[in-house]
């Protein structure tokens, strides 16, 4: 029946004016252009509905002065550490909590002649422009028990409030947070109330 229609419609079209071929073809077609005007076919490109997979981060090459803890007597020591940490809220390891409980200590850096730097006690707030109840209270204090503050500015987070346009699918493309939560701090799909205040907070 379509085939029929469309085989009709193209034969009535082919011995009409410029004009009732514009009309026959408007009425059953949009964007159809009118007598005179020339028609551009521009394609209709489509949107990633979802986030694009994580860009997967280099492996540094050590330098001279890394130091390298090595395993000791063939055992895994991370996988001794885990267990004994304190739990959050979805069951993982507590990296923080066990800090402040004192059951580990991290190194200053890298370098043997690493110093260590003062805990920054200070909250920065993130609130998106769309849905301010989903508000991010980002913790200096707890990033700065583990990381000097040039790990993240200027290269990862600027030094300007709103300069970075930090989205939940660049976190899960790898940018911003996403450098490290995922890879070696907790996890951002299943760890949203911890930093989604709005959402329960806590661990």
């Amino acid at each position: 029946m379509t085939v029929l229609l469309v085989a009709s419609i193209a034969g009535v079209v082919a011995g009409c004016s410029e004009e009732n071929r514009y009309n026959a073809l408007s009425f059953f077609f949009e964007g159809v252009p009118k007598p005179g005007e020339s028609y551009e076919w521009k394609p209709v490109v489509g949107h990633a509905m979802r986030p694009p997979p994580p860009v997967p981060l280099a492996t540094p090459t050590p330098g001279a002065e890394v130091v390298v803890v090595e395993e000791k007597h063939g055992r895994d020591w991370l996988a001794e550490l885990l267990p004994t940490l304190p739990k959050d809220k979805s069951g993982k390891p507590d990296m923080s909590e066990g800090l402040s409980e004192k059951l580990i200590a991290p190194r200053p850096g890298l370098t043997r002649n690493a110093k260590d730097q003062p805990v920054l006690n200070l909250n920065v707030e993130l609130v998106p422009a769309r849905q301010p109840a989903m508000k991010v209270v980002f913790s200096h204090q707890s990033h700065t028990q583990w990381l000097g503050c040039p790990n993240c500015h200027p290269v990862i987070f600027k030094m300007k409030g709103g300069a970075d346009p930090i989205t939940m699918a660049a976190l899960y493309g790898g940018k911003y947070c996403g450098v490290c939560h995922g890879k070696v701090a907790f996890a951002i799909p299943t760890s949203c109330a911890r930093c989604h205040s709005a959402m329960g907070g806590g661990k």
